[in-house]
C-alpha cells in the first residue's frame, strides 16, 4: 500500500470533500422537493439520538486505530496491526450489536422519551441498522489513516452520496403512499444503504479479510498483547468520546441559556428565535463552509505525527505540524475575507437575510483561528495528549457559556454578546492548543510569516473592495458584483502569494510528487 504524504493525502481528502459538499446539498434541494419541510424535520429530529448513540458504540476509535496503525507500521510491526484490527472491530461490534438489538427492542419507549413528534420513531427505525455499519466502517477508515493512504476514504464518500442520490426518490416515492412519516423514513434508509455501499467498497479495498481470519488464532493466543493494545486504544479513544459527549452535552444547553439570557434583555420569544436562528441557522454555516478543507488536514495530520513520534524524529512533527498549519492559513485568510467584506450580498445571496450581515461580520475575523483548531487538536491526539486536547476544548467552552449572560445581558450586547462569547472561545480554544504543542515539540508557528499573508490578504480586500463599489455603479446586482469581487479578491491574492515567494511553485510540486 503506497503511502501519501501529508498535503497530498489532504488535497485527496479535501477534493472529494468539495465534491461530497456539492451532491449533499443537492441531495438537500432533492429531499425538499419530494418530501417537503415537514417530513425533514421529522428525520432531523433522529440525527441527534443516533449521533449520541455512534459516540457510545465508537468510543472515539477511528481516531484510536489510525494513531496506533501509524506507530506500527513506523516499527514494521504488522502482528501489531492486525492484533489493533481484532481488538477494535470485536469492541465496536460488540457494542454497536448490543445498542442495536437495544434500540430495535426499546424503540418505542425511547421514542416517547426523546422524541417530539412520535411519527419520528420510522425513522428512527430505519436508521438503526446504520449502528453496526458505521462502526465497522469507522474502524476501517481509522485503518486506512493509519496507513496513510486516503484514497479510499475519499472515494468511499463520494461512493455513500452517490447512491444516496440514485436511491433516494424510488425509496420515497415506494413509501409515500403510507403516510409522509413512511415517506421521511425511506429518506433516511437511502443513507443508510449509501453508507452499506461505502463499507462495502472500504471491505474490498480492505483486501486482507481471509488472511486476518487464518490468523485470528494465534491473535487470540496473545491475549496479554491484545489488552495492552485495548488500553493504548482507549487511551486515546475515550477522551474523544468525552469531548463529543460534551459537544453533545452543549447542543442541548446553549440554545436554552441563549434564550433565558435573551429574554432578560427585553426581546419576545418570536425576536429570540430569529435572532438565534441567523447566528445558528445562517453565519455559522457560512464560517464552517470551508471546513472540509480543515477536516482533511486534520484526518490526513494523526497518522502522520503519530508516526514521527513513534520515531521520536519531533522536527518532523515540527515540520508537518507547521506545513498544515501554513495551509490552514492560506486557506483561512482569504475566506475570513470574503465574508467579512461581502457580507450583506453572500448572505442575501444565499438566504436573503441582509439583516444578519453584522454578526457575520463581528464573528468572519475571530473565525480565522477555527482553520488551526482542528489542524492542532489532531497533532496533539498524534503525539499522545488527547486527553490534553479534550481539556483544552471543554474549558474554554464552558468559560464561552459562562459569558453569554453578562456580555448579552449585563453588558446589553444582545445576540452579539453571544457572537461574541462564542468568539472568544473558539479563540482561546486555539491558543491552548498551541501552548501544548508548542511545550511538546517546540515552535511550530511562523508568526511573522502569518503576519506577511494576512497583509497580503488584507490588500487584496481593498482592491476587491474596490472593484465591487465600480461594479455596483454599472446598476449591476449586490450579488453579482459580490461573486466577480471575491474572485478578484482570490486572483489577486494568490498571485501576490507567488510573486512574493510566500509559497513557492517549487513547494507545490513537490507536495504532490511521490515520497
Amino acid at each position: 500500500m503506497r503511502k501519501q504524504s501529508l498535503l497530498q493525502g489532504a488535497f485527496v481528502l479535501t477534493a472529494a470533500g468539495l465534491i461530497t459538499k456539492i451532491l449533499g446539498f443537492a441531495t438537500t434541494i432533492l429531499q425538499s422537493r419530494i418530501i417537503g419541510a415537514e417530513a425533514i424535520g421529522l428525520q432531523m429530529m433522529v440525527t441527534p439520538l443516533i449521533g449520541l448513540l455512534m459516540t457510545i458504540t465508537t468510543l472515539g476509535l477511528p481516531v484510536a486505530v489510525s494513531k496506533a496503525v501509524a506507530e506500527a507500521e513506523a516499527q514494521g510491526n504488522k502482528t501489531k496491526i492486525k492484533r489493533i484490527l481484532l481488538v477494535s472491530l470485536t469492541l465496536t461490534c460488540s457494542a454497536a450489536l448490543i445498542l442495536t438489538l437495544g434500540l430495535a427492542y426499546f424503540g418505542k419507549t425511547l421514542s416517547r422519551i426523546f422524541l417530539a413528534d412520535q411519527r419520528a420513531y420510522y425513522s428512527l427505525m430505519a436508521i438503526v441498522p446504520v449502528i453496526p455499519i458505521l462502526a465497522i466502517s469507522g474502524i476501517l477508515r481509522g485503518y486506512f489513516q493509519g496507513r496513510q493512504n486516503m484514497n479510499p476514504l475519499a472515494l468511499s464518500q463520494v461512493i455513500e452520496q452517490i447512491i444516496r442520490i440514485a436511491l433516494l426518490y424510488g425509496l420515497v416515492q415506494a413509501f409515500a403512499e403510507r403516510g409522509i412519516e413512511y415517506a421521511a423514513a425511506g429518506a433516511v434508509l437511502a443513507g443508510v444503504l449509501g453508507e452499506l455501499a461505502a463499507l462495502i467498497y472500504l471491505l474490498f479495498k480492505f483486501r486482507t479479510v481471509g488472511r486476518y481470519r487464518s490468523d485470528s488464532l494465534k491473535l487470540l493466543r496473545g491475549l496479554t498483547y491484545s489488552k495492552i493494545d485495548l488500553v493504548e486504544l482507549l487511551r486515546t479513544g475515550l477522551p474523544q468520546t468525552g469531548n463529543q459527549f460534551f459537544r453533545s452535552l452543549l447542543r442541548v444547553v446553549q440554545p436554552t441559556l441563549i434564550t433565558r439570557s435573551l429574554l432578560k434583555t427585553g426581546l419576545s420569544a418570536s425576536a429570540i428565535a430569529e435572532q438565534f436562528g441567523m447566528l445558528t441557522g445562517y453565519v455559522y454555516p457560512l464560517l464552517f463552509f470551508p471546513g472540509f478543507i480543515n477536516y482533511s488536514l486534520a484526518v490526513a495530520l494523526v497518522p502522520a505525527i503519530s508516526e514521527a513520534a513513534s520515531r521520536n524524529r519531533m522536527r518532523l512533527a515540527n515540520r508537518r505540524a507547521s506545513n498544515a498549519f501554513r495551509a490552514s492559513l492560506l486557506v483561512g485568510v482569504p475566506s475570513s475575507l470574503i465574508l467579512f467584506v461581502f457580507a450583506e450580498p453572500i448572505l442575501t445571496l444565499f438566504y436573503r437575510a441582509p439583516e444578519a450581515a453584522g454578526l457575520l461580520r463581528v464573528t468572519a475575523p475571530f473565525y480565522l483561528f477555527q482553520y488551526f483548531h482542528s489542524p492542532m487538536q489532531s497533532s496533539l491526539i498524534g503525539l499522545g495528549r488527547s486527553t490534553t486536547a479534550m481539556v483544552n476544548n471543554i474549558v474554554p467552552r464552558c468559560i464561552g457559556l459562562a459569558l453569554i449572560y453578562p456580555l448579552a445581558v449585563t453588558m446589553g450586547w444582545g445576540i452579539y454578546g453571544v457572537a461574541a462569547a462564542s468568539n472568544l472561545a473558539v479563540v482561546l480554544e486555539t491558543v491552548l492548543h498551541y501552548l501544548a504543542l508548542r511545550h511538546r515539540i517546540g515552535p511550530c508557528f511562523q508568526f511573522a510569516e502569518a503576519g506577511k499573508i494576512i497583509a497580503i490578504g488584507a490588500a487584496a480586500a481593498c482592491f476587491s473592495k474596490f472593484t465591487y463599489d465600480t461594479i455596483i455603479m454599472y446598476q449591476v446586482s449586490k450579488s453579482t458584483a459580490a461573486v466577480w469581487s471575491a474572485a478578484v479578491l482570490l486572483l489577486i491574492y494568490f498571485a501576490l502569494i507567488f510573486i512574493t515567494n510566500t509559497l513557492r511553485w517549487s513547494a507545490v510540486w513537490v507536495t504532490f510528487k511521490r515520497r
